[in-house]
């Protein structure tokens, strides 16, 4: 049922040969495969689904939740909803933040989540807004951080390890003295953390220490992140 009504949903809004244009020009999915979208030849995997409801001006929930469901209250188990936070993370000096809240919900599919992210995961959604994690994560990328995953890895030194890989550490979103934040985060042991942006050549590193240098409070740990949604 959910299957039908969501290729009942997408052939809304691909019916015309103009419609897939400018869908097309909007998502950067050529307009071939939206036709083969369109005609039920090939399903849209998660990434592309979402750039089609955002262009179509569609609420992805109701994309993918057909009325009866809605109606019914039944429960729904291969799909997952993140709630949205309703702040933008800054990748650049920060977005001044007093409360962080949901305001919105979107589905994804439990499969693509399960692989993303440890059972019992507390998932939520934002934006990026600013350049200092470019290339990796750049302006306007949609993110989803798993708010149990708080704490920073401890730094490795490379000369305890010279044959192993440099450290790629990982990103939260945080807030720091009222600011909601982007970041890498190092634990560089003796309380000390080191916040890292990978657009290095535009915003430093920063070492600080947290009370003596004002509070830190860890969000959560970015799982995933698309820089076309």
């Amino acid at each position: 049922m959910r299957a039908a009504y969501v290729l009942a949903r997408l052939q809304e809004v691909l019916q015309t040969a103009a419609q897939r244009r400018r869908i097309a020009e909007l998502t950067k999915i050529p307009a071939p495969t939206l036709k083969d979208y369109f005609s039920g030849r090939t399903s849209p995997p998660i990434d592309r689904f979402l750039r089609i409801a955002f262009a179509a001006g569609v609420d992805p929930v109701e994309f993918l939740r057909a009325p009866a469901l809605m109606a019914s209250g039944a429960a729904e188990p291969s799909i997952t909803i993140v709630p949205v936070l309703d702040i933008d993370a800054a990748a650049g000096p920060g977005i001044r933040a007093d409360v962080v809240k949901a305001v919105g919900d979107l589905p994804f599919p439990t499969e693509f989540i399960r692989k993303l992210a440890p059972v019992g995961a507390d998932l939520s959604s934002l934006r990026c807004s600013g350049d200092s994690m470019a290339p990796t994560i750049k302006n306007g990328a949609l993110l989803i951080i798993d708010e149990r995953q708080k704490k920073p890895r401890p730094f490795r030194s490379p000369r305890k390890r010279p044959r192993e890989a440099p450290q790629q550490d990982d990103i939260f979103v945080f807030i720091q003295g009222g600011d909601l934040r982007l970041k890498r985060l190092r634990d560089l042991g003796d309380g000390l953390i080191a916040i890292l942006s990978d657009n290095r050549h535009s915003h430093p590193i920063e070492i600080i220490k947290p009370g003596r240098d004002g509070a830190l409070a860890v969000i959560g740990k970015v799982i995933w992140w698309d820089n076309r949604l």
